[in-house]
């Protein structure tokens, strides 16, 4: 009897032991799953603020709504890869930067307003973005699109000065996080244009 109870007590133990492992790991895996989404969310509002940076240094929005090399925006922001399939920062097959595209008009379609269409603006790794090599498995891009309310039909003419912005990160396992931007021109007389965020959130 004292044996068997020995036993029962071992596999007891043995048990408890494999469950505290497995939760330790369990809660290491979160960790890590929080840890990058948060540095995705993070890239993504930073590829953002440099997207509108660049935008207010531009001269004609409808210029950069019209195609360069497709999916790029004729007149792109300083970030630009030389391919539209980059290598992946963190490994594995290269990116497709068409089908990124592709993913973005899915997300922001609607069906209320103008059509759009969406021109790839900055895409570029975080690491050449911030010079710190391949420290940081993420890749980012900012795609901009017409304003859907101008109401000019046309979504390659910039009729209202408002410009839509979608700045997205991408991380190892297909991760994302994106934020979505909505921007404004405002002409000063005598003076440089005025370019003001009208909305800033992450997508949900």
């Amino acid at each position: 009897m004292a044996v068997l109870s020995a036993l029962f007590a071992t596999v007891l133990l043995m048990g408890l032991g494999v469950s505290i492992v497995l939760l330790g790991t369990t809660e290491a895996t979160l960790a890590a799953h929080d840890r990058t989404a948060r540095a995705l969310r993070e890239a993504s509002l930073a590829v953002a603020h440099l997207a509108v940076a660049d935008l207010r240094a531009q001269a004609s929005w409808s210029l950069v709504l019209a195609e360069g090399i497709a999916p790029a925006s004729a007149a792109p922001g300083r970030a630009t890869d030389a391919s539209v399939t980059p290598p992946a920062p963190w490994g594995g097959p290269p990116l497709d930067l068409r089908q990124l595209t592709a993913d973005v008009e899915a997300a922001a379609d609607t069906g209320i307003g103008d059509a759009q269409v969406w021109r790839m603006f900055e895409y570029a790794s975080l690491s050449r973005l911030t010079g710190e090599g391949a420290g940081s498995p993420c890749y980012v891009a900012a795609w901009v699109a017409d304003d859907p309310a101008d109401g000019d039909g046309d979504p390659s003419v910039d009729a209202n000065g408002i410009l839509a912005l979608r700045a997205v990160a991408v991380g190892p396992g297909n991760a994302r996080a994106t934020t979505v931007v909505s921007i404004r021109k405002i002409s000063v007389p005598g003076g440089p244009d005025q370019v003001r965020v009208l909305t800033i959130r992450p997508q949900p």
